[in-house]
């Protein structure tokens, strides 16, 4: 697995035309090098944790009706929904907008100094889900990338995909992607060390990749607002140019 690191946003984008050369790719940025699991495999249940997942998709269908503006037509359009709104599921989230991925990864503070990780995956044309012939994605054997449908403005905007993750039965437990040798070939690592992170996010709210572009609601609006008027605390201690917003006085 091809690890490199970057300090700036230019130089990001210059190594990904040196590795990337057109390949078909998906990225993931995180705040911390953590490893590729879905939010269910990091969660303690008390019930084993397949009966657990199959039981709250159950209690999400039923309880969710009553919110919902149109009904699912799979238990992969489910499984969407419930990612989006925060429920844990097999899913995993990327996009198919590298500076997006790095957003995520630098739109807050590093957590004690660690260094933040963009991912990059090349899938095959072997990796995509096909709901129509997999009729249930808890049964899978292998990761599969899927395009979920766009149940909210945010994923549109974020090009957002998903990997979905299996659960080894030998192993009794999700594994990680970087883990698999299926994938750990197509995997490439981008570290952003902590002193980078400020700087790149001024500079990636200048290309307009900022809170309320990728999450284009009242939530995002407000949350890129008050960025705008305020200093994150590793912006504190960097030289950060003075940030500009738009208001109609100016």
């Amino acid at each position: 697995m091809q690890e490199i690191t970057i300090h700036t946003v230019s130089e990001y984008v210059e190594r990904l035309s040196d590795i990337n050369r057109g390949r078909r790719a998906v990225y993931r940025g995180q705040r911390r090098d953590r490893s590729l699991l879905p939010k269910i495999a990091r969660l303690t249940t008390y019930l084993p944790i397949l009966q657990a997942e199959r039981e709250m998709l159950e209690v999400f269908k039923l309880r969710s009706l009553p919110l919902l503006e149109q009904h699912p037509d799979n238990d992969w359009d489910w499984l969407t929904i419930m990612q989006h709104h925060g429920l844990a599921t097999r899913l995993l989230d990327w996009s198919l907008n590298p500076l997006a991925a790095l957003w995520f990864c630098v739109c807050k503070p590093p957590a004690e100094n660690e260094s933040g990780v963009v991912w990059l995956f090349y899938p095959d044309a072997n990796d995509y889900a096909v709901p129509s012939k997999q009729a249930d994605p808890t049964s899978i054997s292998r990761v599969y990338l899927l395009r979920g449908k766009l149940v909210a403005s945010r994923i549109q905007a974020q090009f957002g995909w998903f990997t979905v993750h299996y659960f080894n039965l030998e192993q009794e437990k999700f594994v990680a992607l970087e883990n698999d040798s299926s994938y750990a070939s197509r995997l490439v690592k981008i570290i952003i060390p902590s002193n980078a992170f400020a700087h790149i996010r001024f500079q990636l709210d200048r290309l307009e990749v900022n809170s309320a572009t990728l999450f284009p609601d009242l939530d995002g609006l407000c949350a890129n607002i008050e960025w705008a008027f305020s200093s994150l605390a590793d912006e504190e201690l960097q030289d950060i140019p003075k940030k500009s917003f738009p208001t109609p006085n100016n």
